[in-house]
């Protein structure tokens, strides 16, 4: 220990010579061939923000004359670059819902409710890869078929709005039979007799809602006193097993959107199964879940088709997902537009005003009722459902100018003790978050802002033509505003509505509306109306960009602290002595933001020693040429955590791999790429980082030194390489089972042990290699090798679509699978163990 520190304060004396050429991020940007303009200054709109580079390289710039809702944009960003996590090499990014594990979320700790918000405010991100493998891990990985259904979605739906943005037909079609899958799991809560599906509207996401309180009174009845000792809570909590027409609605617009995918896939067949499916089902959800005399979409429960009467916020989520668009529907929407209905200062509520179980407060503690409270998560398909109305002009009620004032509540709801914020649910009269508990609900990711910004306000009609179409609804007094790098059909274009032309000065345009593809002006208007343009390379422009190579962290490990990737350090702080809630395996378990609260980070905060060192194992040798680092800096908070003084790195050898003595380039609050140096010999900070060293270790060594007066803190420590291509995937890469919820959750199939060169499956247990793919990524029938030994046998499922049985009788071997039916791009293999002990070394394609 004293050798190590007696190094780092020799290398204090020398010069460095290597920081300015470590990069500024970890693998190339995708789309960095593009071109684009340069009217906005770009830093200048995130000054505020942890990490700018990822912004930079991200998201999509915004300049408005309303800075309300241009502050609500950009941190309804971060709001997603805190959500985003790398889950596992294979499987690649999802977002999460709530900002730590929870032990009700599915598998790697995705929620399939929020999934579909998700997809579509995810899309608007310029790397596509993130939305992409969310779709991926539900219709090639599982979620619902290893942990069964759990809440209600629109991710069908969701996958083919993605696909009209980014235009990527090829993966969208190849998403086709999962999609059937996935659909058809929810069969089994179709009833028999009605055709319709029920839910109870806890597992609809939404408990505490209006069937609840009718069927949670005494004997089975309507609650008539909330404070009965005869109401029976769990029912008003749970709800009844209910027809919810949002969630047959979803399941319509799902099985069209698999009818629509599937013309495009040549299956007109198919096309036509799934369409009829979709017409038969909205006709059952006309005869019971429209009522007439209300003139609304109701609840019924299931079982004794009590009507819930009275209006609910989901009756407005139809219309969003192009169900119930027949005139009538919409004078129905029309009544619940007034203030005694849904409209409040911070709302809509989520059940109507007038409604007797109606409460602007709430009654409990709990974080979660939809008897009244004012949920973003249906704020944001209210506002879909509002947009499409104003624009198609077929409302006197539901105008442009209502739908601003909606937009612009909505705004105001997102913010907290004057700044922008986001939690679970608002108190629709007051300004105050009821659902927002320290360390779970802060900056909630269960609903859309940039979307509705894009597609309702600006009026951007995303769609799998190659076009583009905009109808905006923006307030008729915006003389300027500009959109800048915004992907679509991949390319990157800008928005620029300058009506005089004298706003954007710095930039040289024309006056009116102009809309730029990759730098190049495609279209100039006078006014700010309709628009539809033709683009000429957009089908070839989305093949190029998805075509773009993909890197992985291989130190990721969803089931930290168990198994590998390992991480430990030889110090932790615990300010009582008791368990700490700054443990070293937060640095690999793919979360990553640097907010003191919520926390997410190791510290050696309080060390007895200026310098601690942070020892990372990796399931076998792997070859690897940087390892990147996320600084956590609270000293402009008043802290005592800084970047460190310098850092340097070896292998298991003792070789140093990278030193940075002083560490001046260390960037705090911000993802830091260390290249490793050219000389791994020279044990001084003489020697030049090389892009084109790369070195094959299993074992790193991280000492930190502290800069004078403070302490260190690391969220995340990553080390990224580019994709396997293949044939051969090592099971020691695999997903070993998976731990949902941190120290509160639950395992399953854990029960896997990696030895030499491969995995032991013990009872239980499994392993799942994500992204196999076969030569030149096409589908189609092909070998499966599974190379092993032991004694037992192992169920080996393709994509949860199909499953062969392989088996191993002591002596070590290959077992090739024939007829694999493999899909275009990335496949998911998972093997269960069946009986005995099998052993595998790997898996071969071909």
């Amino acid at each position: 220990m004293w050798e190590i520190l007696l190094n780092l304060l020799l290398l204090t004396v020398l010069a460095s010579r290597v920081n300015s050429q470590d990069p500024i991020r970890p693998y190339p940007l995708p789309d960095a061939y593009l071109s684009t303009t340069s009217i906005l200054n770009h830093s200048s709109y995130i000054k505020t923000f942890d990490d700018p580079q990822w912004y930079l390289d991200n998201i999509p710039f915004i300049d408005l004359p309303d800075k309300s809702i241009q502050d609500v944009y950009y941190y309804r960003t971060s709001v997603i670059k805190r959500h985003l996590k790398f889950a596992h090499e294979g499987h690649g990014w999802l977002f999460t819902e709530f900002i730590h594990p929870v032990s009700w979320a599915s598998k790697l700790q995705t929620i399939p409710d929020s999934a579909a918000h998700q997809i579509v405010e995810g899309r608007w991100l310029r790397d596509p890869r993130y939305t992409k493998d969310v779709i991926s891990l539900y219709m090639r990985a599982g979620v619902e078929a290893i942990s069964g259904i759990s809440y209600t979605h629109y991710i069908h739906r969701a996958i083919l709005e993605h696909a009209q943005a980014t235009g990527d037909v090829s993966f969208l079609k190849a998403q086709l039979q999962g999609m059937i899958k996935t659909f058809n799991l929810w069969n089994v809560t179709v009833d028999s007799v009605t055709g319709l599906y029920h839910r109870t509207p806890l597992s609809d996401a939404q408990e505490y809602s209006l069937p609840g309180f009718l069927t949670g009174g005494p004997n089975g009845g309507p609650v008539e006193d909330w404070f009965s000792f005869e109401n029976d809570f769990n029912t008003i909590w749970l709800g009844p097993e209910t027809y919810r027409p949002n969630f047959n609605a979803y399941m319509v617009a799902g099985a069209r959107a698999i009818s629509e995918i599937a013309q495009l896939a040549g299956d007109a067949s198919l096309a036509r199964e799934w369409n009829e499916t979709a017409s038969t089902l909205y006709s059952k959800m006309l005869s019971m879940l429209w009522n007439d005399e209300l003139q609304f979409w109701i609840d019924v429960v299931e079982g004794t088709n009590l009507q819930a009467i009275g209006r609910q916020l989901i009756g407005y989520f139809l219309y969003r997902l192009d169900v119930g668009t027949e005139d009538a529907f919409i004078r129905g929407l029309e009544a619940g537009l007034t203030d005694t209905s849904f409209l409040t200062e911070y709302g809509p509520t989520t059940l109507e005003q007038s409604n007797k179980y109606y409460t602007a407060l709430k009654n409990i503690t709990y974080c979660c009722l939809w008897q009244g409270q004012s949920w973003p998560f249906s704020t944001s398909m209210y506002l879909g459902t509002l947009a499409r109305i104003a624009r198609e002009n077929r409302s006197t009620i539901i105008t442009p100018g209502l739908f601003q004032q909606a937009f612009d509540t909505y705004t105001r709801t997102n913010y907290k003790d004057g700044n922008p914020y986001t939690a679970e649910c608002h108190y629709p009269t007051i300004d105050m978050w009821s659902g927002d508990t320290t360390n779970h609900s802060e900056h909630y990711l269960h609903s859309t802002y940039i979307d509705n910004f894009f597609t309702n306000l600006v009026g951007i009609i995303p769609t799998l033509e190659d076009r583009l179409e905009i109808r905006p609804l923006v307030p008729d007094n915006w003389t300027y505003f500009a959109i800048e790098n915004l992907p679509y059909h991949g390319s990157l274009f800008s928005i620029l509505w300058d009506q005089n032309g004298g706003h954007y000065t710095n930039f040289e345009h024309k006056k009116g509306l102009s809309i730029y593809s990759n730098g190049s002006l495609l279209h100039n208007q006078a006014t700010l109306s309709p628009l539809n343009v033709t683009l000429f390379d957009g089908s070839e422009t989305a093949a190029r960009l998805a075509a773009q190579p993909t890197y992985q962290n291989i130190l990721i490990n969803p089931n930290a602290p168990w198994g590998l990737p390992n991480i430990s350090s030889d110090y932790t702080f615990s300010s009582n002595g008791d368990i700490s809630p700054y443990e070293a395996w937060k640095m690999i378990d793919g979360l990553l933001w640097y907010d003191t609260t919520p926390d997410n980070r190791w510290t050696n905060n309080q060390s007895e020693t200026p310098f601690n060192t942070i020892s990372v194992t990796l399931p076998r040798p792997r070859q690897m040429n940087s390892i990147s680092l996320a600084i956590y800096d609270d000293t402009a908070r008043g802290g005592v955590i800084a970047c460190p003084h310098g850092i340097i790195i070896h292998d298991r050898n003792g070789s140093v791999l990278a030193s940075r003595n002083p560490w001046t380039s260390c960037t705090p609050n911000a993802l830091n790429t260390i290249l490793f140096n050219s000389d791994t010999t020279n044990n001084t900070n003489t020697t030049t980082a090389s892009s084109d060293l790369s070195i094959e270790t299993d074992y790193l060594s991280i000492t930190l030194l502290n800069a004078l007066y403070y302490s260190v803190a690391v969220s995340e420590i990553q080390i990224w390489v580019p994709s396997s291509p293949g044939p051969r995937y090592e099971a020691e890469d695999a997903l070993l089972g998976t731990f949902i919820g941190s120290f509160e959750g639950r395992k399953t199939g854990l029960n896997c042990t990696i030895e030499k060169n491969g995995v032991r499956f013990g009872k239980g247990g499994w392993a799942e290699i994500a992204d196999v793919k076969m030569r030149g990524a096409e589908g189609g029938m092909g070998k499966l090798t599974v190379v092993g030994g032991g004694t037992g046998k192992l169920n080996v499922q393709m994509n949860f679509l199909g499953n062969r049985t392989v088996s191993f009788n002591g002596r070590v071997g290959n077992v090739t699978l024939e007829e694999v039916p493999f899909l275009e791009g990335g496949n998911v293999v998972t093997m269960f163990q069946v009986e005995g002990e099998p052993f595998v070394d790997a898996i071969i394609v071909g």
